[in-house]
């Protein structure tokens, strides 16, 4: 579970493949990691037909553009970057729209060979080959392995690598052993950020900054113009079906408000945006451009300062929040499937998802709001705000200003709190700069982090939740700001970080989020949506709203 913020933070490395994505800042800060999730689709999509016999092209509008093309550097690991790269350089596996997992580069999924202690077997298939006919072999994965499996690594995510060693079987497979009261149950996840070839005998972080050099995927970058636009061309070294589109044109556009306009001209054929309610109306009445609307994996929270608000308060809030009514106001616009989320480690659309809302918590009831103040001491002043032992109940919102959606969100809360007798003052910074005081990570000389009382900001969940979501709730762990504390939900999730059993881990998640419901270290608020917007000549695309995003199947889109 990470944060998705423009700055980039080390200490926040778990996720679902290993890899800590930034999205483009703009109107959408917050802090990033990926569900079993069934698309909501909306609008129009389209149908599979046969390829073009036609030399054909597309272009796709990015609001960002990539900084390495090694985007397993730290500093580097933007989305923008995921979307190029995955389509040139290797990964054993991919992750499906659903949140399964597939072979793509290996034979198979990995292999267990050992359960205690845990040893696991990735075996690259016969026929991959970089572009200068070298395969890809185990020299990639001992690189990828070696720059990844120490925390001080100028790595994205070095968990799993890191308390693993390394056994090189043959040109093509590799083992991974873990000691035995460590086993690393996410090991379906290593090897899946697209790796560089090691052969070429290049630095890691500096030697792709701005040439891929070799490709082994369906495409190769053809032409790079920097702050302009990126070529790819189909790589006949690949060993899969495709591609069926004889090139592909990434251009990068930061104007966010041009992209209708350049989807309607035929500038651009597809665009990811984040999704505006504005944006989204003037697409849909677009000619010739399908969409679709996908509820993914990042949500949106408030989150508590178990140190300024005590647990009588944090369940008066919940209480006296509507939570429906920030739904209807916030995400219906984008689609009438939109609910209230009621967990915090799996989303609605996850296999394992559950609702754990407890029924006090499920309608609006400001009149145990109230009494949950009262039975814990405090008294209702004058001005109808809370008391005890000389202190209002006064509380500081957080949130990423000049993000408009955030700033409504503080306000729903703000009027929602009041009329229970909890006054709100909103104190946010510009973007992504609350992230500092909130995480602790800007103070000069550094200290503690928990600046706020409430914060909003976004999580983003995946299929392996389980060492992510200790990261977020665990004790005294620094992507827990809130400093929340509950010993049965430390155990849970410590049993479950080293359950191979996925149903037991499940399991185990679950109760530990149904506990959460009764120590509140956040209210779980929404999921956001994810839009893709595209030619309706085009056929199979379907969004991915794991880390392999939309371009996860680019050598599959055809044109009509």
């Amino acid at each position: 579970m990470l944060r998705n913020t423009c700055k980039q933070t080390r200490w926040i490395a778990i996720l679902l493949a290993l890899v800590v994505l930034a999205t483009a800042c703009g109107d959408d800060d917050q802090p990033s990691e990926p569900p079993d999730a069934d698309p909501t689709e909306e609008a129009t999509t389209t149908t599979a037909s046969e390829p073009s016999s036609e030399p054909t092209s597309v272009v796709i509008g990015l609001e960002q553009e990539l900084t390495n093309f090694n985007n397993l550097t730290a500093g580097d690991n933007l989305l923008a970057g995921r979307q190029v790269i995955r389509a040139v350089w290797p990964t054993c596996t991919r992750t499906l729209p659903n949140s399964t997992f597939e072979p793509y580069f290996c034979e198979t999924l990995p292999t267990i060979v050992n359960e205690d202690p845990l040893v696991v077997e990735y075996k690259l298939r016969a026929d991959a080959n970089w572009s200068d006919g070298t395969p890809v072999s185990s020299d990639d994965m001992v690189f990828y392995f070696e720059n990844c499996n120490d925390p001080e690594d100028d790595c994205a995510a070095t968990a799993g690598f890191d308390s693993a060693e390394l056994e090189v079987v043959d040109d093509k497979t590799v083992r991974l052993s873990w000691p035995e009261d460590q086993p690393f149950v996410e090991y379906i996840a290593l090897f899946s950020g697209p790796f560089p070839p090691a052969h070429l005998g290049l630095d890691w972080t500096e030697g792709f900054q701005e040439d891929p050099m070799l490709a082994a995927g369906p495409y190769q970058v053809d032409e790079y113009n920097p702050g302009s636009d990126l070529t790819l061309i189909p790589n006949p070294s690949w060993f899969g079906d495709g591609p069926y589109i004889d090139e592909v044109t990434f251009r990068f556009i930061s104007d966010v408000g041009s992209l209708p306009l350049a989807l309607e001209n035929g500038e651009v054929d597809v665009i990811y945006p984040q999704p505006q309610v504005d944006l989204v109306d003037q697409i849909g009445a677009l000619d010739g451009v399908a969409s679709t609307i996908t509820f993914g994996p990042t949500w949106e929270h408030i989150t508590f300062n178990t140190a300024t608000v005590p647990l009588e308060a944090r369940r008066a809030i919940a209480l006296a929040l509507d939570r429906e009514l920030i739904v209807t106001a916030l995400m219906r616009p984008f689609s009438d499937s939109a609910e209230p989320l009621g967990n915090r480690v799996y989303v609605n659309g996850q296999a394992q998802y559950q609702d754990n809302t407890p029924t006090e918590f499920r309608t609006r009831d400001v009149g145990a709001a109230r009494a949950a103040l009262e039975q814990g001491g405090w008294t209702k002043g004058d001005d109808g705000i809370y008391t005890r032992d000389g202190r209002r109940l006064s509380l500081r919102i957080r949130t990423t200003g000049g993000n408009p959606r955030r700033e409504q969100f503080q306000e729903l809360v703000q009027n929602q709190l009041g009329e229970a007798g909890i006054e709100i003052t909103i104190d946010n910074l510009p973007g992504g700069e609350i992230f500092g005081p909130v995480f602790g990570s800007d103070n000069d000389p550094p200290g503690p982090p928990g600046d706020f009382d409430l914060v909003i900001f976004a999580w983003v969940g995946g299929p392996l939740p389980a060492s992510s979501t200790l990261q977020v709730f665990g004790t005294g762990s620094d992507s827990n700001p809130g400093a929340y504390v509950d010993d049965q939900v430390n155990d849970l999730l410590t049993e479950a970080t080293f359950t191979l059993d996925l149903d037991r881990q499940a399991q185990l998640l679950n109760e530990a989020d149904a506990l959460m419901w009764q120590s509140l270290p956040n209210v779980p608020v929404y999921q956001l949506p994810f839009f893709l917007a595209y030619n309706d000549a085009l056929n199979n695309l379907e969004d991915n709203p794991t880390l392999e995003s939309f371009t996860w199947n680019l050598e599959e889109w055809t044109f009509s």
